[in-house]
């Protein structure tokens, strides 16, 4: 029957994106603490500076990138609930049909 399927949908790949888009929104909440460890490295006044305005800008966009990433997570998690939702409901109506036969 699934040849015969307009819309194929792997959930297990969308389960898989979740849980990857997950871990990349952890490992971005986590990059913020990670500045201060390494500011002992950065050398020079005038480098610690330059270095400052770049964390600084990276903060920015990666608050952005941090929604974003949150986001298209949301629309999977939809998506998978919307589709395993409808698919047991389609079974469920199958096996009832089956029984009135």
């Amino acid at each position: 029957m699934a040849d015969d399927a307009d819309l194929i949908v792997n959930v297990d790949l969308l389960v898989e994106s979740e849980t990857l888009l997950k871990s990349i929104q952890k490992e971005l909440k986590n990059l913020n603490n990670r500045k201060e460890d390494l500011r002992p490295y950065w050398g020079s006044h005038d480098i610690t500076g330059a270095m400052d305005e770049f964390v600084n800008n990276w903060d920015d966009y990666r608050g952005k990138m941090l929604e974003s990433v949150k986001t298209v997570g949301e629309l999977v998690k939809a998506t998978i609930d919307g589709f395993t939702g409808l698919d047991a409901q389609m079974a469920s109506e199958l096996r009832k049909a089956e029984k009135k036969k």
